[in-house]
């Protein structure tokens, strides 16, 4: 398989994980790849839809980051997101779309490598993984 540049999206929660991402910049810590982030209210509030469109539109891998058990300013999001991506993987199985493209981390607000640390694993992922099942399908689409 020849080498490619990985499409990673973050879904991250505004109240933590969107500024552990922005840390990352000024205290020049490198990721593997760039990661397209989406910011949403509290990851809580992600939907199966918004990860189906994300691999829909190119996404090799996506992850979810957000607020620790507990530190949720929301009180459930954290529990809520988890069952949301449990019923996703399932979704994506189903499609054919391996599950491990999707995952979810928690992390604090005043601490960028968790972020980033996410970002390289997810790079991994998809490195080991190749490019994603929706974007074959595409160039196949593509090219007829």
């Amino acid at each position: 398989m020849k080498h490619f540049e990985p499409t990673v999206v973050a879904f991250c929660c505004t109240f933590c994980a969107q500024p552990a991402q922005s840390g990352a910049r000024p205290k020049k810590i490198k990721q593997l790849t760039p990661v397209r982030v989406i910011k949403l209210p509290c990851m809580g509030r992600i939907d199966s839809v918004h990860v189906l469109k994300a691999f829909e539109n190119g996404a090799d891998t996506v992850f979810l980051a957000g607020a620790p058990q507990g530190q949720c300013r929301f009180i459930q999001g954290t529990a809520a997101a988890q069952k949301k991506i449990e019923y996703t993987r399932k979704l994506l199985k189903e499609v054919g779309i391996e599950p491990e493209r999707l995952e979810m981390f928690t992390m604090s607000a005043a601490k960028a490598p968790p972020f980033t640390k996410a970002a390289d694993e997810m790079t991994k992922r998809a490195m080991a993984l190749g490019p994603s099942p929706l974007k074959k399908a595409a160039k196949k689409t593509q090219a007829a």
